[in-house]
């Protein structure tokens, strides 16, 4: 009858991201200002994904490892991924000598209600503080990372140390986001020569010292996506 007609039409209409995770989709669609529904999107993020699958088939596991050696690209399926730090407070120290007496600052960056906290000298308190960057943006959790200057109450400020709980937090997206970098410009490379930055960071660079900034690593991310974005219609063609 007519309802095992439109049983078959329901079959016919495939999802374009079939296989896909929806927060790969979401990102993308986010980092090149495009809508899911939109086919450049949709043959985009196919072509990346056909790339992936074939990239893994090719490589095995040690290949892999011996490749890049500070993160796993592809860890073994028996290992749980490391749950993700969800602290709610980020926390940064610095110092400073006036007229031979070292003043101490405590900053508390509280996730949920974006605004820092302020402890001067472990006595002083001051709440619900709000800090722009120097370009007049407010500092956000992305901003902030050990050796990060900022002005606090107008007083140049460099973040010289964090606790543990920061240090987990900002070593976790730190390695999350590099190895999204490192997989942009891997595809990149396939088109065209680009310097290996992302590459250099692993390889020069400690992750877990809370060193690295965020915000610079999600730029650079943009810039590659946009890259690749450009180059593919022509490597398509």
């Amino acid at each position: 009858g007519g309802g095992g007609g439109e049983g078959d039409l329901s079959q016919q209409v495939t999802d374009p991201y079939e296989g896909v995770d929806d927060k790969v989709v979401q990102e993308y669609a986010q980092l090149l200002d495009l809508r899911p529904s939109n086919p450049k999107l949709q043959k985009f993020v196919q072509e990346l994904e056909e790339r992936r699958r074939n990239a893994t088939q090719s490589q095995s596991w040690t290949t892999t490892v011996q490749a890049h050696d500070r993160v796993d690209l592809a860890p073994p399926k028996m290992r749980p991924p490391p749950p993700t730090p969800k602290p709610k407070l980020l926390v940064f120290f610095s110092w400073w000598f006036e007229e031979g007496e070292k003043k101490y600052i405590e900053l508390r960056y509280h996730m949920g209600e974006k605004v820092f906290q302020i402890v001067l000298n472990k006595t002083v308190e001051l709440n619900d503080v709000k800090i722009a960057g120097r370009d007049g943006e407010l500092l956000q959790c992305w901003d902030l990372f050990v050796g990060q200057k900022i002005g606090v109450l107008g007083k140049p400020t460099t973040l010289m140390q964090a606790n543990h709980a920061t240090l987990q937090w900002l070593e976790f997206h730190t390695r999350r986001l590099l190895k999204k970098a490192m997989e942009l410009e891997n595809e990149i490379m396939q088109f065209k020569p680009i310097p290996e930055v992302v590459h250099k960071i692993l390889h020069t660079k400690k992750l877990s010292n809370g060193s690295i900034s965020l915000r610079w690593i999600m730029r650079h991310i943009s810039i590659l996506t946009t890259q690749l974005y450009r180059l593919k219609p022509s490597a398509s063609k």
